[in-house]
């Protein structure tokens, strides 16, 4: 059966009981600050509802159980009023401390992953299939502390054990989402005190009757099985003892899911099972572990076909240990588990105990290298104090981001992704219409790289159109292939007559924004042959399909001897000198200067100067700006960054 593992005694919801709740939790984890715990509970008691502090209790409970720290211990106790209380993590800072309200808030964002909000909205199809796996790699990639992912997986503990008084629709739900997501996470993470906890419960929702009918057959036998049990716990205590060989040896129960399971693998009734009850017997070293299997081999006959050795060949997730089945004296078979008090503490704690991981085999490579981080960061964190973990997040580094639609679907997407990739991916059409993006309900500019955890919403207009910029690199809107591909495609499909008009007046503005004059036409001839193109008409359209980026080109042919300073390109000498005045035209709104000027600190510039006029009848704004920059190019480049500016109408360099 499940154990439910409730608090001790509360006291009425933050009476005399939560100080020996405090103190029970100490003797169970010796290194836990009691004081600071019990101030939490307090706060808890005093300032929140009480089923707050019922659920609080009883996931610090677990948690600390699982030899986690004073921190996590008090960010569990938060964890619900901090979303259903609608508490961030500058609200939770003041009342628990900056690192638990982190911890609390990061859990919490775990929370807008799930596999129960898929929808048949607009995706790609592989995107769709592949929704459960995207969602396991979602909730490892968001996380930034290994101890979160421990307070998750305790905290979906506590729901479940909570859910069976709610309807029978939700208990089905949230134990499909255990089973599809958090499970796995569990095992991978080596964490089985959580894993089998997660299982049974969620197989006493989701197979109601096939749980009660072995939980029966438990119950029913209970007595007989535990006097079973202590005679064979005394007779092998007495055999190690005339060997000299001392273990800790215990006995338990196997949980009800692990018995179902095997019913069904191998079709067979529950009273074959044969490690219905087993023997656990912990030693001090690999050596001991070997000469114990052969004094329990001599002391009962072994069942060959149900023997296991897990440390000649650990389980992919680090598993170690000995198992063998035997008969007793009645004839009756049970399990012996064999291992040392490392293999122990890995067995029960996993990631909480051990950084020792060996790789998935089924898995990609990211996924793997992010999970052995979270194993490493919580055991160097627990040993060496806070801080540590958090630097070991650069030992995997992102190399996809998982974003939502608002409608629960999880996007892999590559790192560095933006709005205008994610809306390519959920559909052509949906990124042929992009006007605009909600980043977490927050207007966000199409090309801002989006990240693991987000909320992306992108606004439509069925009357849009690509726009040319987004093929623009340096620019940085589309970064995914099958962005580009799609936007190429739109402009290709235009012609080449409207795309090489379009080249043209790309090019032509940003040589007006300079100031210079327009190249007549054996200059544009000049500038298609240097850029290696065989006609005018050619490279016009090179740039219009963004195949050529127009800046690039003008960079080319200002560096070459004489440039576009040679009388062929140009009318008049092109003005020289590294001090340029810039004048930018705006829709006013908040925010503007400092947008600008964020542009500039992105090429390492800086304003020697600027004034700024509004007209309020226009709602227009003019700002005026000198740099320091000597090449016309790079100027050229600048203008064009700046022209993406939200609200921005017109940029150009004055004399």
């Amino acid at each position: 059966m499940v154990k439910q593992r409730l608090p001790d005694s509360t006291g009425g919801g933050g009476g005399a009981g939560l100080e020996p709740w405090a103190r029970a939790l100490g003797r169970r984890h010796p290194r836990l600050d009691e004081a600071e715990v019990l101030a939490a509970v307090r706060k808890l008691a005093n300032d929140f509802p009480p089923a707050y502090l019922e659920t609080g209790l009883e996931l610090a409970a677990l948690v600390a159980g699982l030899e986690l720290d004073t921190t996590s211990v008090i960010a569990a106790l938060f964890c619900r009023p901090a979303r259903h209380g609608g508490l961030g993590r500058q609200a939770l800072a003041p009342l628990i401390g900056a690192a638990p309200a982190r911890l609390a808030a990061s859990v919490n964002h775990m929370a807008d992953s799930s596999v129960l909000d898929l929808t048949s909205s607009r995706m790609l199809a592989s995107e769709a299939k592949d929704q459960t796996a995207n969602i396991r790699r979602m909730l490892v990639a968001v996380i930034d502390d290994g101890r979160v992912a421990v307070l998750k997986l305790a905290e979906r503990v506590v729901a479940l054990r909570r859910a069976k008084d709610s309807s029978e629709e939700r208990k089905a739900r949230i134990a499909t989402e255990a089973m599809t997501v958090f499970v796995p996470l569990a095992d991978r993470l080596g964490i089985w005190q959580l894993k089998w906890e997660l299982e049974d419960l969620s197989l006493r929702y989701l197979e109601p009757d096939a749980y009660r009918r072995i939980a029966a057959q438990f119950d029913g036998r209970r007595a007989e099985r535990e006097r079973q049990v202590s005679r064979l716990v005394g007779d092998l205590k007495q055999c190690f003892e005339r060997h000299g060989l001392q273990a800790d040896i215990a006995g338990r129960a196997k949980h009800i899911y692990s018995i179902w399971r095997k019913m069904r693998a191998k079709n067979i009734p529950f009273d074959e099972v044969y490690d219905l009850q087993a023997v656990r017997v912990v030693v001090g070293s690999v050596a001991e572990c070997y000469a114990a299997l052969g004094w329990v081999h001599a002391l009962w006959r072994h069942i060959p076909q149900e023997f296991d050795d897990y440390i000649a060949a650990p389980k992919d997730n680090g598993y170690r240990s000995i198992h063998t089945a035997v008969l007793a004296a009645d004839g009756r078979p049970f399990e012996v588990q064999i291992r040392t008090l490392e293999m122990h503490r890995q067995a029960e704690l996993g990631v909480c105990a051990h950084w020792s991981y060996k790789g998935l085999d089924d898995e990609d490579d990211y996924y793997a290298s992010k999970v052995a981080w979270l194993r490493q960061a919580i055991e160097v964190h627990d040993r060496e104090g806070v801080g540590l973990a958090e630097a070991l997040l650069g030992r995997a580094q992102e190399r996809r981001v998982f974003v939502h639609t608002p409608d629960g679907q999880v996007v892999d997407l590559m790192a560095g992704a933006t709005p205008v990739d994610f809306a390519y991916r959920v559909h052509t059409e949906v990124g042929h219409q992009c006007v605009g993006a909600e980043v977490n309900g927050q207007l966000t500019p199409l090309n801002e790289p989006l990240h693991s955890g987000q909320r992306v919403k992108v606004l439509t207009d069925p009357a849009a159109a690509p726009q040319r910029v987004w093929l623009d690199p340096q620019l940085g809107y589309a970064h995914t292939a099958r962005a580009k591909s799609k936007i190429r495609t739109w402009f290709l499909e235009r012609g080449p007559g409207d795309n090489a008009a379009a080249g043209k007046a790309l090019l032509l503005g940003m040589i007006d924004s300079l100031d210079l004059p327009p190249p007549n036409d054996a200059g544009l001839a000049a500038l298609a042959a240097d850029c290696g193109y065989e006609s005018v008409e050619r490279f016009l359209l090179a740039i219009g399909i963004g195949e050529l980026d127009g800046i690039e080109a003008l960079r080319r042919h200002l560096q070459r001897p004489g440039g576009v300073q040679q009388a062929e390109l140009f009318e008049y000498p092109v003005p020289t000198g590294d001090r340029h005045r810039l004048r930018v035209k705006a829709k006013d709104r908040e925010g503007l200067l400092r947008d600008l000027t964020l542009v500039l600190s992105r090429f390492g510039l800086s304003m020697l100067a600027n004034s700024a006029r509004l007209d309020a009848l226009s709602d227009t704004a003019w700002v005026e700006m000198e740099l320091e920059l000597d090449a016309l190019s790079e100027l050229a480049r600048v203008l064009h960054h700046l022209r993406q500016v939200p609200g921005v109408r017109e940029v150009r360099r004055i004399n």
